[in-house]
């Protein structure tokens, strides 16, 4: 258990290169004086490509705790964070797949999660709020930020916030909204709190954190 804690704490370590977010949300204060730890370890080969993905055990769910990082090999459905001197021509790199994964758009997430897993429901993601276990050491939260098509005259190629908010896709969708709008999470590094927001499937790409039932 200590090897895996500090192989999270060796993936998580990032710079700080933002400080706020452009989408609209709401959030609650929850007290997270008592975290769920994980009752159980392991790993998962995605046969697709033969990466090795760690996962923990809360309750009855197995999280995966590194970012998905299959490549379905369109830019138009999933990226990797780009750096902000990289051309808009230029191949884009591969430097923040290992360590934050890839960006997918809501149904390229869909299509991306390996057989036997699946994106997190909105209310599996409200399960592991009320413990708290996203805030463990093992969970390894990571802080990949995002890309939009919508894009700012201070974003580099459509990119944001990498290494200061963590954003993901659930698979529910907001039913109070008129048009197509999914709900996600997203944190800032300094904060507690995950905030519940719901965005536009196809206009972002966000992390995702693959989950399945035990």
């Amino acid at each position: 258990m200590n090897t895996l804690a500090n192989y999270f704490l060796r993936l998580c370590g990032c710079a700080v290169i933002g400080l706020c977010s452009c989408m609209v949300a709401s959030c609650s204060k929850d007290d997270s004086s008592s975290i769920t730890e994980p009752s159980a370890t392991g790993t998962f080969t995605d046969e697709r490509d033969g990466t090795v993905y760690h996962y923990v055990t809360i309750g009855q769910q197995d999280w995966m705790v590194e970012n998905l990082r299959y490549d379905l090999g369109n830019r138009d459905l999933c990226r990797i964070y780009q750096s902000a001197d990289a051309d808009n021509g230029q191949v884009y790199s591969t430097d923040y797949r290992e360590r934050f994964g890839m960006l997918y758009t809501h149904s390229a997430a869909m299509q991306a999660v390996p057989e036997g897993w699946q994106v997190p429901t909105d209310e599996m993601w409200s399960e592991l709020e009320q413990n708290h276990g996203y805030l463990s050491t093992a969970f390894g939260l990571l802080y990949g930020g995002y890309f939009t098509k919508n894009t700012y005259a201070d974003a580099a190629n459509g990119n944001r916030f990498m290494g200061s908010w963590a954003y993901f896709w659930t698979s529910t969708k907001d039913e109070s909204k008129s048009g197509e709008y999914y709900f996600a999470r997203k944190k800032f590094y300094s904060e507690q709190d995950m905030v519940r927001l719901s965005i536009e499937p196809e206009a972002y790409f966000l992390s995702v954190r693959a989950v399945r039932k035990r």
